[in-house]
């Protein structure tokens, strides 16, 4: 069984990304990293966007890893800032409903998020997700009240049992457009 004091969620440097580039670690399933053809490979995303973007501010990549083994990158999980729009009234969740907010709430965005493949189906996912949601509580930032996902359809499941809600699409009423959380939730236990 994990346990949780025995993993920690750490900012990722450049020697990170240097370290995952062209490993094959993280990839969307069902996709086979050690194939040419590999559409969506997240060590591609994770060396070549992140980092951009992390220069410049737009987002910021975490890793977690074993705190006896702390250069072993187990997950890692991007993140940015957003606003989220329920539209309607109706659609806020009840627990949203009276909470100041507009249309709109301030929000954290998940750009991606991946289990080491070795590492898959360990609940080190779960791991990891729990916290990344404790660091943004701790971090206390201001306004922030989603965390929002636009999750891949194999992932769903996964994010539900989570917790996170799904958004479906305006159009294809059975198409998850994107998943949040409300990391403030009473309910929400880490």
């Amino acid at each position: 069984m994990l346990q949780s004091d025995d993993f920690s969620l750490l900012p990722c440097t450049k020697e990170d990304v240097l370290a995952i580039a062209s490993r094959g670690h993280f990839c969307f399933p069902p996709f086979d990293p050690t194939k040419d053809d590999d559409p969506v490979s997240l060590d591609t995303f994770f060396c070549n966007v992140v980092p951009n973007e992390g220069e410049d501010h737009f987002s910021k990549t975490y890793k977690l890893v074993k705190n006896i083994k702390p250069n072993d990158i187990l997950a890692l999980a991007s993140i940015a800032n957003s606003g989220f729009s329920f539209g309607l009234y109706e659609n806020k969740p009840v627990n949203l409903r009276n909470t100041g907010y507009n249309e709109a709430f301030p929000s954290v965005l998940l750009l991606a998020f991946g289990v080491r493949l070795d590492w898959q189906n360990r609940g080190i996912g779960s791991l990891a997700f729990k916290k990344l949601i404790q660091m943004i509580r701790e971090s206390s930032i201001a306004g922030v009240r989603l965390l929002i996902i636009h999750p891949l359809e194999t992932a769903v499941s996964f994010y539900k049992s989570l917790g996170c809600v799904e958004v479906f699409n305006e159009e294809f009423q059975d198409e998850v457009e994107s998943m949040f959380i409300d990391i403030w939730h009473k309910e929400l236990v880490l």
